[in-house]
């Protein structure tokens, strides 16, 4: 067998256990909302519950990633002792919370079309609203959340290599508050560097424009691709750091 193809299903075993009870939690929140909307006599209530679930899975990958990794730390010297290199070992945590991502994505999203066009009527709310437009801002959202559910599993991986290093050198009292660090300025110099004129320069480019009905367009007016491309960057970046940071500065 491929030593990955191996590792890739240690890790879904030791990730299954989390990924099961963030399923039967989601199931449990959903039926919480069938209740209530039933109590309320309003179905849109419900719609509201799964629209949220749908929402909150952009941190579902940061959950998915914390439980693994706390579990991994426990036996961390055994792990590193894998024949596997560190980006491989992390790659093969990354597909599996993926994996678990999409599921319970779409699961919840399938509910959310349900309730939005059985349970109650969307299209009553804009009479231009056709089911072209339901399929395509579903698909897009859908898409959106996935990235940026692992874009950000990606920026935890890289904290997570961080608190390892400044740990062992440290302390883990500087290991939390390095961590807390990059976890609270890092999004900050970003922001910043995104606002300047040489980050438009470099990357606003390849404007597509989203021309659908008057409704869509009113929500998406369009995107670009060298925005995706600068953040594509920055995701191979944060994972190429994080491989050589706990590969070279972390002793077994």
């Amino acid at each position: 067998m491929n030593p990955w193809l191996g590792q890739l299903k240690k890790e879904y075993r030791l990730g299954k256990g989390g990924a099961l009870g963030a399923l039967i939690a989601l199931l449990l929140y959903l039926g919480l909302g069938v209740y209530t909307a039933w109590r309320m006599g309003k179905p849109e209530t419900f719609f509201a519950f799964c629209a949220f679930a749908v929402m909150m899975h952009v941190v579902y990958m940061a959950g998915y990633l914390c439980v693994s990794y706390f579990l991994e730390q426990k036996t961390l010297h055994i792990w590193l002792q894998t024949p596997l290199s560190v980006s491989k070992l992390l790659l093969a945590k990354l597909v599996n919370g993926l994996g678990a991502l999409a599921l319970s994505l779409f699961i919840t999203s399938v509910v959310t079309l349900i309730a939005g066009t059985m349970v109650m009527d969307i299209f009553q709310f804009n009479s231009d609203m056709t089911w072209s437009d339901v399929i395509y801002i579903g698909t897009f959202l859908v898409i959106h959340i996935l990235l940026i559910s692992f874009y950000i599993g990606l920026g935890l991986t890289f904290l997570w290599a961080i608190y390892l290093v400044t740990t062992k050198n440290l302390g883990k009292v500087s290991g939390w508050v390095i961590g807390l660090g990059v976890f609270f300025f890092g999004p900050w110099l970003l922001a910043k560097w995104e606002d300047t004129k040489l980050f438009d320069a470099l990357f606003i480019w390849g404007k597509v424009n989203l021309k659908y009905s008057d409704f869509v367009y009113g929500v998406f007016k369009h995107v670009y691709i060298g925005y995706y491309f600068y953040h594509l960057l920055l995701a191979i970046v944060l994972f190429l750091a994080a491989s050589w940071l706990i590969e070279r500065k972390v002793e077994v």
